[in-house]
């Protein structure tokens, strides 16, 4: 299942601006209905998956080009812990496949995920996956990092606290997550909880791992 951004948006300011007439009235805005698992999807057509910058947990500048593997010098923040070094694993000089990942604190089918995702990552980092998980919340950075702390998250998590890049990718709600190839193009999505270490996903970030860089 995904959770709307929009409607967890609305669900707040609604609840920040509701009067109290007579008796306490609780405004409840529904978000929608459970989606069930998500599936993973092929994207059809050459849909390439597009650079954008934001900031890391420690506030600093990011780009996804330069995690993916296409920059040519190694960026500002270079070695630093719970990122993962461009151009450092994998085929040398090889671009990256990318787990481009949407999610909030705040989302249940995203905490539930994650676990396989860490999992998927452990497994296939040494041969050029990079895991991405970029979070929607408008909270601090601080409290995102306490979030990834807790379940102790090795792949890179940056925010997206704006919502700039979530509306880049034309995200519906979290978690939502892409597949990205070493050529840049999407490949795979999925939209809600999946389980990233099963033998389906696995079997496609094989297949993805052993394609070439066009």
């Amino acid at each position: 299942m995904t959770v709307s951004l929009s409607s967890r948006r609305e669900e707040a300011k609604a609840i920040s601006t509701q009067v109290l007439i007579g008796s306490v009235l609780a405004l409840v805005i529904a978000l929608p209905a459970s989606a069930g698992r998500g599936e993973l999807k092929p994207v059809k057509g050459a849909l390439t998956a597009g650079d954008f910058a934001t900031r890391d947990l420690a506030g600093r500048s990011v780009k996804f080009s330069e995690l993916r593997g296409d920059a040519q010098d190694p960026p500002a923040w270079f070695g630093e812990a719970n990122i993962v070094l461009p151009r450092a694993r994998g085929h040398a000089g090889a671009a990256k496949v990318v787990l481009l990942n949407f999610w909030a604190t705040w989302c249940p089918p995203c905490r539930k995920e994650m676990p396989s995702m860490e999992a998927l990552y452990r497994a296939y980092k040494d041969r050029g996956l990079v895991v991405l998980a970029l979070s929607q919340d408008q909270a601090s950075s601080q409290e995102v990092k306490a979030f990834v702390d807790a379940l102790k998250l090795s792949f890179p998590v940056w925010h997206d606290r704006d919502g700039l890049v979530g509306r880049q990718y034309s995200v519906p709600g979290v978690p939502a997550s892409y597949l990205i190839g070493r050529d840049g193009r999407i490949a795979y999505r999925v939209l809600g909880e999946y389980d990233w270490f099963s033998p389906e996903a696995r079997a496609v970030v094989e297949s993805l791992l052993g394609a070439p860089e066009k």
